[in-house]
């Protein structure tokens, strides 16, 4: 295998389950110029033992005592070797042709230095049930700030080494939305390319992180205060402060609601439409979304 160019961070907790097949979707890439780095934070299973099992001079593993998983990747990065950084979760698998297509678009668009792509959803046994596609409107920084996560997960996600330098590692305080801060302040100093083909099978199953919608709210906020402190926020974006809190307060509004926590619902959705009178558009489809919940049962 010749010098690497791509360093490939996979964060593994307790993955003794999956991690196989994480890590043999890398081996299986058409493009080689690779190295693995697994970092096992904390694992009490048999996580260490599989990722030591390959005994390939590509496949680097760390551990490190339990931290989360924005640490963990930050290990990854501190240690990644190439001049790109990929990341993948040790429960999803990549396509074989996964980035061998992103460095090609890298490799074309001299301007763009990070790069994600659609995915399938697929349940523990990779079997589809569905496919996720980017709502880009704009670039990549306007639809962050003003569509939510647009990137959706770090397992298709690929950057250069460089751009981490410059803005800094994951945010360790933040446990929902850490990868979406990050994409922001990456955003900041690159547009990202986006591939509108399935690169990656998500799986989708019970031991994902929680989506508890408090931790989504509070997150988030802390986010949004971040971001909009930061320095480079284009004034186009900063101008459309109250519309990225109203759009964002209607969607803890949607996440309490489909939790039933209604007094929470109607906090938000209140917050939102004071915000911005346009989100009581939105606010006005919740009824209906309880409707046709009820005749699916």
């Amino acid at each position: 295998m010749s010098i690497p160019q791509v360093s490939v961070v996979i964060p593994a907790y307790n993955a003794e389950r999956y991690l196989a097949a994480s890590i043999e979707s890398v081996f299986q890439q058409t493009y080689d110029r690779w190295e693995l780095l697994v970092i096992d934070d904390g694992s009490t299973d048999s996580t260490g033992e599989i990722a030591g099992s390959y005994g390939n001079a590509a496949v680097k593993y760390f551990f490190t005592p339990n931290g989360g998983v924005s640490r963990a990747r930050n290990i990854g990065i501190e240690n990644a070797s190439g001049k790109y950084v990929a990341f993948l979760d040790a429960d999803d698998v990549w396509e074989p042709e996964k980035l061998e297509i992103q460095m090609d678009v890298l490799d074309r668009e001299t301007n763009v230095k990070a790069c994600y792509s659609a995915f399938f959803l697929v349940d523990e046994n990779l079997n589809e049930v569905g496919v996720r596609r980017s709502k880009r409107k704009s670039n990549a920084l306007n639809d962050l700030m003003l569509s939510g996560n647009v990137v959706a997960t770090p397992s298709t996600v690929i950057a250069e080494k460089d751009l981490f330098s410059q803005v800094g590692g994951f945010d360790t305080d933040l446990s929902l939305c850490a990868d979406w801060e990050m994409w922001i302040r990456l955003a900041t100093k690159t547009e990202f390319a986006y591939i509108d083909e399935p690169l990656l099978k998500y799986r989708v199953h019970e031991s994902n992180m929680s989506n508890n919608p408090r931790v989504l709210e509070s997150d988030t906020i802390l986010l949004l205060e971040k971001a909009f402190s930061l320095g480079g926020m284009p004034k186009n974006i900063t101008d459309q402060k109250k519309l990225s809190y109203a759009k964002n307060f209607m969607i803890f509004a949607g996440a309490y609601f489909q939790s039933r926590m209604y007094s929470d619902f109607v906090r938000c959705a209140l917050k939102s439409i004071s915000l911005d009178i346009r989100q009581l558009g939105y606010l006005l489809e919740f009824p209906l979304r309880k409707i046709n919940r009820s005749r699916e049962k």
